[in-house]
C-alpha cells in the first residue's frame, strides 16, 4: 500500500501518476512531495518532530467534528488538572483560525520567545506551559485566514521547533472538523 498514513482517504497513492495533483490532495502534508515524484520519501521535518516528541510521555488530542462543543475548555481544564496533580504538562493550541487557549489559561498578554534550543512556550505555572498562534498576533481580535500548506507548516513548527522539554503530557487542542491541522 503506497498511501501515507497521514494522507486523506481520497489519496491516489504515492506511485500514481495523479499523486499530488488530484483535488483530494489539496491540504495534504504530502502533496508537494507526491507531485514532485518523491511522495514515498519521508518528510524531512518528521525527524525533528520525532526527536522533540520523544521527550513527551503521553500525547492527548482533544477534537470533535463540530464546533462550539467545548474542546478548548476541556483541553485547558485537563491541562490545568494534570499540572495541579504534579505532572509536567504542555498545552498546544493548533486551532490556527480560532486560538482561544491563551485567554482560557490567563496568559493572553504574554509573548513567545526564541532561544537557541527553539521557541519557548509560555509558562502558566511551574509545570504547565502553553503554545499558540494567539501569542503571535498583534491583537486577540485579529483573524488568521490560512489554508493548507501554511496551516500544516505552523503545526509542524509547533511540534518540531518548540522546546517543550520533558513532559508527562502534551494536550493538543484541535479545531473543529477534519481540517488540515488534523491531517498534519
Amino acid at each position: 500500500n503506497d498511501v501515507p498514513e497521514n494522507a486523506p482517504a481520497s489519496c491516489p497513492g504515492t506511485s500514481s501518476e495523479k499523486a499530488g495533483k488530484e483535488d483530494g490532495c489539496a491540504g495534504c502534508p504530502n502533496q508537494k512531495a507526491c507531485a514532485s515524484g518523491k511522495g514515498d520519501e519521508e518528510d524531512p521535518d518528521m525527524l525533528g518532530i520525532r526527536d522533540r516528541m520523544a521527550n513527551v510521555k503521553q500525547k492527548l488530542l482533544v477534537l470533535s467534528g463540530k464546533g462550539g462543543v467545548g474542546k478548548s475548555t476541556v483541553a485547558a481544564q485537563l491541562a490545568l488538572s494534570l499540572s495541579s496533580q504534579g505532572f509536567e504538562t504542555g498545552l498546544l493550541d493548533i486551532d490556527v483560525c480560532g486560538p482561544s487557549v491563551p485567554r482560557m489559561v490567563g496568559v493572553e498578554s504574554e509573548e513567545v520567545r526564541q532561544a537557541a534550543s527553539g521557541w519557548q512556550p509560555v509558562w502558566v505555572r511551574e509545570n504547565l506551559c502553553v503554545m499558540s498562534i494567539g501569542f503571535m498576533l498583534p491583537s486577540r481580535d485579529d483573524a488568521v485566514v490560512w489554508r493548507g500548506v501554511r496551516k500544516n507548516g505552523l503545526v509542524k513548527q509547533f511540534l518540531k521547533d518548540v522546546d517543550w522539554g520533558s513532559l508527562d503530557f502534551l494536550i493538543i487542542d484541535a479545531p473543529p472538523g477534519t481540517s488540515d491541522e488534523h491531517i498534519t
